[in-house]
């Protein structure tokens, strides 16, 4: 454990300053706050929990009134006790600097009418480390102090913690309560291009981490991304622009898919020059034909693709890399960096005894959808003759399940080895998939595909049952002896997983990857091929809950575009002060504090009109409609804007341009 010198934290002072046993936080690691970053040690860490001093000789009061600074300058204005209460608290602790006779009792009480009538986060969890010193520790708001070192500030919310972009989720619910759509769709383009397609398919980790499910239920935070969009797009405000081209270097993106478009965006927007090479005919990469019309329509997608050409970024369609190209031709190209976004685009199979994967009626989920996507846009959709079985239990098997209800002739089956609640889908898909007639069968595993003249007649089935939980509390599954039966079926589409295309690299592109083919990348997103950075699937490989989403490719997307710019810079990768910021409030579980729920009158969820599910059959309509504007405002207006504040002060400068201001 590093050396802690006092503090407060959740409510309890601790002092080693001349303690004979040292004491600490429980359940707080506090060798996580060692160094910000890489050799520069933590000086003083203050959050809504308390404060922590690791150097004593360190000025708290500097410490307290930078943080203030911040505080005062977020403000939105809307109360009075944080609009009025901040700047004057900030101008005492100024005072206090230079003299010792401030008023510290009517600061006191100040900061704490402040917390405890502010309306929103910044005004109520601002002023809790100022508490804190003041209640526990006074003697140590001493002025002069070392003016040195480094500061920076995040305010940050629950919401934003859980979303891997580290949108701010807050303000553009503002923007929407505000009547300011085009600004709601323009804080989410500070992040991602892709607004109105992430409005419609992200997994909503936002949703699961928002403290107004305490009260009643959590925002329909996707929902209102997807009004804002859509209102903005309708309107025409969202009208993309050339990007001014100020840099020489060349950047190649190789991936036209959610991570390579979102990279090449944020690329162009620093002044690249940057050509985007995809292997397939269109933009969009597995969301353009993995994620079926009626959840995503492609104009809508195509509207956001559009933004990167629009901006001046280069499009090079079926180019394969390992086919047409390999990374050592971008190089002699003339490109001084590279980013791979390829995503895994093989779909992969159930592995069963005896299995073919030609025999007609049996394919991979990922071929099934983009079959259907090219029956679809082309005005022909495919056919599925008599009963189909998916089996999995992730989003690409609902998918499957619900494409193949709206092609199949006869009823659609899903198998899945273990218990409903243990599928990683979203549970509304299950839900959806309910109300369109899929069959479910969980507890179930394949066994084998039943054959007979070379046609698929069954999938060969086995009851499962759940076995005690082992070290780590996971409960697994076994076969139930003597439980074996078929499903009949003419079609059986596995869709348990994906993986990266072997074909993509070759050892003599120099680029590590690991055992399953997933392309070794480090905390800046680099490979072990100098100028050469990767996100998304083809790093993490396919998880239901993980890597895989969206959201996620896309933050890897916006913090592989700083690398990059830093590297063709001076050679070096950066350090994100908001990114580790964010690994301290994850491994510290800093939000994590089990305070009760806020007080606040029960405002029913507004409900999402959808297509009648017996509207459904054989169309590939839209099935969930955007809010009015009318419903968008009674939602955002439910928003608790949980912001909480949180400052570190390091002993030397802190790497960035905007990490020592302190203002």
């Amino acid at each position: 454990m590093i050396e802690f010198a006092y503090g407060v934290w959740d409510g309890i002072p601790y002092d080693n300053r001349k303690a004979a046993t040292p004491a600490a936080p429980p359940h707080l690691d506090l060798d996580l706050f060692t160094h910000f970053n890489p050799g520069n040690p933590v000086d003083i860490f203050l959050s809504d929990r308390g404060f922590l001093v690791f150097n004593e000789k360190a000025s708290l009061l500097r410490a307290l009134l930078l943080h203030f600074r911040k505080v005062a300058f977020a403000s939105c204005g809307k109360c009075s006790p944080c609009r009025a209460g901040a700047p004057l608290i900030r101008d005492m602790l100024d005072m206090g600097l230079a003299r010792p006779d401030v008023d510290w009792k009517n600061l006191l009480d100040l900061a704490r009418q402040m917390a405890a009538t502010s309306l929103c986060g910044v005004g109520k969890t601002g002023p809790l480390p100022l508490i804190a010193a003041l209640q526990y520790f006074p003697e140590a708001l001493l002025p002069g102090g070392d003016a040195e070192g480094g500061f920076y500030t995040a305010i940050t919310a629950p919401c934003i913690e859980a979303c891997p972009g580290l949108v701010n989720i807050p303000r553009y619910i503002d923007y929407i309560r505000d009547g300011h759509d085009d600004l709601a769709a323009n804080t989410v383009l500070r992040h991602y291009p892709l607004v109105g397609s992430c409005g419609r398919v992200c997994v909503r980790s936002c949703e699961r981490a928002c403290r107004r499910g305490w009260v009643d239920q959590p925002i329909s935070i996707r929902n209102l991304k997807r009004y804002a969009a859509d209102s903005a797009l309708a309107s025409g405000v969202l009208k993309p622009v050339q990007s001014a081209v100020t840099k020489a270097d060349r950047v190649a993106v190789v991936g036209a898919g959610p991570v390579g478009i979102s990279c090449a965006y944020h690329l162009l927007e620093r002044g690249y020059p940057v050509d985007v090479y995809e292997a397939k005919a269109e933009a969009g990469g597995m969301i353009r034909y993995g994620i079926p019309i009626y959840r995503l329509p492609k104009d809508t997608l195509k509207e956001e693709t559009d933004i990167v050409a629009a901006m001046g970024g280069k499009f090079f369609y079926n180019q394969k890399m390992g086919r047409d190209f390999t990374v050592s031709d971008l190089f002699n190209k003339g490109y001084r960096a590279v980013f791979i976004g390829c995503g895994c685009p093989q779909g992969a199979y159930l592995g069963m005894e005896g299995e073919d994967i030609t025999l007609p009626g049996y394919e991979s989920g990922i071929d099934f959808l983009e079959r259907v996507y090219d029956g679809v846009t082309a005005d022909n959709p495919p056919q599925l003759s008599g009963d189909a079985v998916i089996v999995g239990g992730g989003n690409v098997a609902m998918d499957c399940c619900r494409a193949a209800v709206r092609v199949a002739t006869g009823t659609v089956h899903l198998v899945y080895r273990r218990t409903e609640a243990d599928a990683p889908c979203d549970p509304e898909e299950i839900a959806a998939a309910r109300e369109e007639g899929v069959q479910f069968h969980f507890l179930c595993g394949q066994k084998e595909l039943v054959v007979l003249d070379g046609k698929i007649t069954g999938l060969r089935v086995v009851d499962m049952e759940r076995t005690e939980p082992d070290a780590s509390g996971r409960r697994g599954v076994r076969p139930i002896a003597g439980t074996e039966h078929v499903i009949p079926c003419s079609h059986v589409i596995a869709a348990i997983g994906q993986k990266t295309d072997p074909a993509m690299l070759s050892d003599d592109d120099g680029i590590e990857r690991d055992r399953k083919g997933c392309i070794v990348i480090n905390a800046a997103h680099e490979t072990s091929r100098k100028g050469v950075f990767a996100g998304g699937d083809c790093t993490s490989g396919p998880r239901a809950k993980g890597p895989t989403t969206m959201i996620m490719g896309m933050g890897h997307a916006y913090f592989a575009a700083r690398s990059i710019d830093r590297y063709l810079s001076d050679e070096e990768v950066p350090f994100d002060s908001r990114w580790r910021m964010s690994e301290w409030i994850s491994q510290g579980q800093l939000f994590n504090d089990g305070k009760p729920a806020p007080l606040k009158m029960h405002k029913a969820r507004v409900p999402l009109h959808e297509l009648p599910a017996e509207q459904r059959n054989h169309n590939f309509c839209e099935v969930e409609q955007t809010m009015s504007k009318e419903e968008a405002w009674a939602e955002a207006s439910r928003c608790m804007r949980c912001y909480r504040v949180l400052s570190v002060v390091t002993q030397n400068p802190i790497p960035g341009s905007c990490a020592n201001k302190e203002a």
